[in-house]
């Protein structure tokens, strides 16, 4: 990822209709996976800590630990993620086997710094408990690459298919597999396909309050609703996954 874009995630990852909704997914994804809560959390690849810092006012019991690639990201962490961070690769995660409750990991794996997003599944595999959860946000569909892709250095978008042969692959059981952001797939689809080819272009920017209000609002209930129903399409994949008790 370009070194400014963490700076504009940093900003707005409180405020931004996306990651309000994705928040809230993997929120509401962890409480339904394990209704006690995790004892254990690790944020694999947290980025400039945003979803560690939801996920403590969500499960203030859970001993949480994050972990990112880049210094960049963890210097902007620091200040907002409430819990201890390390510097390490998600294709070699300094932690032992089987000590976490559940692994999330939000838009890390497609990189192109992860040289096998296989082999970093499994490590996330490796240490999550017998019985415990790993939730993943990915980018889904390869035709949909666009401008900003090349500004978050994107090696790979993913169809369902990918999924499911990389969990069993890192003997993970699929729980829920489903879309996420229906809501802007067609604007996206359109701009992302005008942008192809094109300069490189973040996509992080804060719309006017009012509309980002309303899409605050309306992908917080995507959110619910497709942890209980199926969405048909969306610019996301999601999943819950479980090891084998």
């Amino acid at each position: 990822m370009e070194p400014e874009e963490y700076d504009r995630i940093h900003a707005h990852e409180r405020d931004h209709f996306w990651y309000r909704g994705l928040h809230a997914l993997f929120a509401g994804a962890l409480a339904r996976a394990l209704p006690g809560g995790p004892r254990r959390l690790l944020d694999a690849g947290c980025g400039t800590g945003g979803l560690l810092a939801v996920l403590a006012r969500r499960f203030p019991q859970a001993q949480r630990v994050g972990f990112d690639f880049a210094p960049a990201a963890l210097r902007l962490a620091a200040r907002r993620a409430g819990a201890p961070l390390v510097r390490a690769s998600i294709e070699r995660v300094p932690f032992r086997d089987g000590c976490f409750d559940a692994v999330v990991s939000a838009d890390v794996l497609y990189h192109r710094a992860v040289s096998d997003d296989a082999a970093a599944l499994r490590e996330l595999a490796r240490v999550t408990r017998p019985g415990g959860v790993v939730l993943l946000n990915l980018p889904a569909h390869p035709e949909l690459r666009g401008a900003h892709d090349a500004v978050i250095h994107t090696a790979r978008r993913y169809a369902r298919a990918d999924l499911v042969r990389m969990a069993a692959a890192a003997g993970l059981g699929v729980e829920r597999l489903c879309w996420f952001n229906a809501t802007l797939f067609p604007l996206a689809r359109w701009r992302r396909r005008r942008s192809a080819g094109g300069p490189a272009r973040s996509d992080v920017a804060l719309p006017p309050a009012p509309i980002n209000a309303i899409l605050s609002a309306w992908l917080r209930a995507e959110a619910w609703w497709t942890l209980r129903l199926p969405l048909p399409v969306g610019l996301s994949l999601f999943a819950i996954l479980r090891r084998p008790a």
